[in-house]
């Protein structure tokens, strides 16, 4: 597919909620209207993840798509409104919409000329803001922009809250072209489809795709671990970019924690329980042996380190180790809680994001939705 004629639209990518796949759809989209010969632009216009780069503050996804993909102009055009801790206590009492609706607009006409798709990305579902008269729904319809919705792999609950959201964005004069269900288990991906498609039908909303669970997004590096806990490494550093699939509490005898040490596995053990430290590494230099990395890191808890003998095997077995002061229980209810963004170095996510979104999305039905008709 081919584009012949310069094409303009505006897609507003919102959610039903957190953490159901919002950032994994800009990825792909961004990047699979690129393939397609699109000329694609990518604002968020309200961040509230936000990291200080460049002398501003800017929204996490806005730094992944500038650093990823290159995209041109400054990130504070491309987040050019974020909302830091008691802004919105402040907001309430000092209102000032324009000068929100100042900064967007400004943003716009520079991040996003006439020609080509702008990917607007929302901060959740559509009433998501209004505190700050600045709700998703009414940033999409002071942009001209279409919407659509992410949901939650499911039937009922999943066409209910789309259902609900479409209601939101069609008040405010906003037409909600489709939607996209994502993290569908793969045991129920058929039956999912199957009903949710036709839910949505019922209910005047297309499917826009029915995406699978990738447990692969979900799963953080060492290094992310300690940046966002705050855990101090104190072997291994090097090693940190190790990806921890799962996580086991090694408080347990040596002979059954070993039967949890898998690949990928994250330790989570009392520092002064040296054997289990020990049977950690121990599998790790085996694993090792065998082209395995079976480990992917240490996290001792109670901020107890072992011995200086201790300590050189762990360097000396290159697994990553972490410290913290908490007790066992809270480091891993602390671990088991995180969700951890995409970032710009999370290549093979990014890779695995935008390969979701082509098998599963069904970008035809989407650009005419939004008018744009392919060549």
């Amino acid at each position: 597919m081919s584009v012949q004629q310069p094409q303009s639209a505006r897609l507003f990518i919102s959610a039903t909620k957190q953490n159901v796949g919002k950032t994994t759809t800009s990825i792909g989209l961004y990047a699979l209207l690129r393939e397609l010969g699109h000329q694609v632009h990518f604002i968020k216009p309200v961040g509230q993840r936000y990291v200080r780069r460049e002398d501003v503050k800017a929204d996490e996804d806005a730094v992944l798509i500038r650093d990823y993909f290159g995209q041109g102009g400054t990130l504070g055009d491309m987040s050019p409104v974020t909302v830091p801790r008691g802004f919105t206590e402040q907001y309430v009492f000092q209102r000032d919409r324009d000068a929100i609706y100042g900064a967007i607009d400004d943003a716009m006409s520079r991040i996003a000329p006439d020609v080509g798709v702008t990917l607007v990305e929302g901060t959740g579902h559509a009433g998501v803001g209004s505190i700050i008269d600045a709700s998703n729904a009414d940033v999409a319809r002071h942009l001209g922009a279409k919407a659509i919705v992410i949901a939650g792999g499911g039937i009922g609950r999943s066409v209910d809250e789309i259902c609900l959201n479409k209601a939101l964005f069609e008040q405010a004069g906003v037409e909600v072209v489709g939607a996209i269900l994502n993290k569908v288990r793969p045991d129920k991906y058929d039956k999912v489809k199957r009903a949710a498609s036709q839910g949505l039908a019922n209910a005047g909303v297309r499917c826009l795709g029915v995406v699978p669970y990738a447990p692969e997004l979900t799963h953080p590096t060492v290094r992310q671990l300690s940046e966002e806990l705050g855990f101090e490494c104190v072997a291994g550093e090097q090693y940190m970019d190790a990806r921890a699939t799962n996580t086991i509490v090694a408080a347990m005898s040596p002979q059954n924690t070993i039967k949890y040490l898998n690949n990928g596995t994250f330790v989570i053990v009392p520092g002064d329980r040296v054997d289990n430290i020990l049977v950690s590494i121990a599998t790790h230099l085996v694993g090792k042996m065998s082209d395995e990395r079976h480990v992917s890191g240490i996290l001792l808890t109670g901020g107890m380190v072992p011995d200086e003998t201790i300590r050189a095997l762990m360097r000396e077995s290159h697994v990553p180790v972490l410290l913290t002061d908490n007790d066992t229980f809270r480091a891993a209810a602390r671990v088991e809680r995180l969700t951890v963004k995409i970032g710009p170095s999370d290549r093979e996510k990014v890779e695995t994001a935008c390969r979701m979104i082509k098998e599963y999305v069904d970008v035809d039905a989407l650009l005419g939705g939004l008018g744009i008709q392919p060549g």
